[in-house]
């Protein structure tokens, strides 16, 4: 899951397109006849077929097409295209079955997950089971529909569409944050118009239930499931509709058993201040270096001056980024590998310099989600995902409010993120799913200090759902599969064995 705060005029540009897109309007060739009818697979070599293959050198992933119905309540009604892709097991004589991956998102491709988990610490699995990935409904190869950030055409412009009038950095904080909400309704409202019955059906709900027309096109009675950030929420859904469907399941780097989004934010500020009152100490320890102060009151006081000062006289350096209190607090709050960092790049802007940090330096192209993918983000469904079924965000003066509590609660990094305001202007009400427990093997990993997907959203979770819940001491989102503990994961799907405890991680 992606949670990084990004600011409205920093959201990635996307093409606007209104119509739908599928495999061949990708550029995949020969794969528009891949289904036969409904609920029928016919497969072909990824690389030869799906324009922008990810995966270098793939010869072992194939690639179809399933159609499924838009919404659920309608089978009869619209059909959705959805990209489906495989690697088959390289032992049938002890194929297990099949495991579906689902590696993250929303708004981002999954499809090359069994060829991207096919190399790693899991790959042993693809001796004894078919990897399953797909793309779901609005994003990838799958039917989506794209949307600027940015609408350039004249019609937008003409009509008023967007603010397209910025606050001046002396504008008050909440004036600030108004405009951004503005920002976000503009941009929800006119995605959504493009296809409203399309937008309105990109639920986690439907992405469940694809999953399942998945199994039944595979002809599977039961399917595994290895689910990564975002994917939990996917394979939590699922085992809620289809627990009978499931032979086992194991999510790490859980996502929350419902989507609240200011509860989200809290859970997130919480950690983000608890990592604050470490970082007070340790620049107090290191005052010949920064020059903070050499006690943790002394510390804070620098800080908060330093932070009240640029919000009062915000300044705008070379690449665009905006020199303000909202800067500093999301400086606060960082892992202890990023405490050099933050604490030089704090110290140069005290005394007037430019951070490194937001200084323009030649690197490579960054993506959104688990795992990189040359489509990119598309934003409406990521929009699309947490406004369907999440609550909260509609309301501006709730939305400030709730701001303003987490600040008051959180001194230091209260209100940096702001997932609850994703959500301004959604033309409809939300329908939150509804997680249950269930029966199948289920086996959940969390790490203990992360800030992606909070360990205490695991616990969340476990409590909501049942399962066995498994702590990886580590600050990293998803690093499971690339740890030794990724045997644990291996014995589960072969024998049934769940782990609980603890499991060494990356530091």
């Amino acid at each position: 899951m992606f949670t990084a705060r990004v600011s409205p005029g920093t959201r990635p540009a996307l093409v606007a397109v209104a119509c739908l897109t599928g495999l061949a309007g990708l550029g995949i060739t020969g794969v528009a006849d891949a289904h036969v009818g409904q609920g029928s697979l016919t497969w072909r070599t990824c690389a030869k077929t799906a324009k922008d293959w990810p995966v270098e050198n793939d010869t072992r992933t194939e690639c179809s097409t399933l159609t499924v119905p838009l919404d659920y309540a309608n089978p009869q009604g619209r059909k959705v295209k959805i990209a489906v892709s495989r690697i088959r097991a390289t032992d049938p004589g002890r194929r297990r079955g099949v495991l579906v991956i689902s590696p993250g998102g929303p708004g981002v491709s999954n499809i090359d997950a069994p060829a991207t988990y096919a190399a790693g610490k899991l790959g042993t699995l693809a001796v004894d089971h078919d990897l399953i990935g797909f793309d779901p409904r609005g994003v990838g190869y799958s039917d989506k529909i794209k949307c600027d950030w940015a609408d350039p055409s004249p019609a937008a412009s003409a009509g008023g569409k967007g603010t397209g009038r910025k606050p001046p950095p002396t504008a008050s904080p909440k004036a600030k944050a108004k405009a951004e909400f503005a920002e976000t309704a503009a941009y929800n409202r006119r995605c959504a118009a493009k296809d409203p019955a399309f937008v309105r059906q990109l639920t986690t709900t439907n992405i469940a239930r694809d999953l399942d027309s998945i199994r039944a096109a595979l002809g599977e009675s039961k399917i595994g499931f290895y689910g990564v950030s975002y994917g939990t929420a996917v394979g939590v859904n699922y085992r809620s509709l289809f627990d009978d469907r499931v032979s086992a399941m194991w999510v790490d780097s859980v996502m929350p058993p419902v989507i609240d989004l200011t509860a989200m934010d809290a859970t997130t500020d919480a950690l983000q201040e608890r990592r604050f009152e470490a970082f007070v100490p340790w620049l107090a320890r290191h005052d010949t270096e920064y020059h903070f102060g050499t006690t943790d009151a002394m510390v804070r006081k620098t800080l908060f001056t330093l932070r009240d000062r640029l919000s009062r006289k915000p300044r705008a350096v070379g690449d665009g980024t905006v020199l303000d209190g909202d800067w500093v607090s999301g400086l606060l709050g960082v892992e202890p590998r990023d405490w050099i960092s933050s604490a030089r790049d704090l110290a140069t802007v005290r005394e007037g310099g430019v951070p490194l940090s937001a200084r323009p330096a030649p690197q490579p192209a960054k993506v959104f989600g688990f795992d990189d993918n040359p489509l990119g983000l598309n934003l409406i469904q990521y929009q699309a995902i947490f406004c369907n079924e999440g609550v909260g965000g509609r309301d501006f003066e709730r939305v400030w409010a709730a701001t303003q509590a987490r600040k008051a609660t959180f001194p230091a990094t209260g209100g940096y993120f702001e997932r609850s305001r994703w959500c301004a202007g959604w033309p409809w009400p939300a329908r939150p799913w509804k997680p249950v427990k269930g029966t199948s093997p289920l086996q959940l990993s969390g790490h203990i200090d992360e800030s992606v997907t909070p360990y205490a959203w695991a616990t969340d979770t476990w409590k909501a759902v049942g399962g066995t819940l498994l702590t990886v001491q580590d600050n990293e989102h998803a690093s499971l599969r690339r740890l030794p503990c990724a045997a644990k994961v291996i014995d589960f799907f072969r024998t049934g064995r769940t782990a609980t405890g603890t499991c060494p991680g990356m530091r």
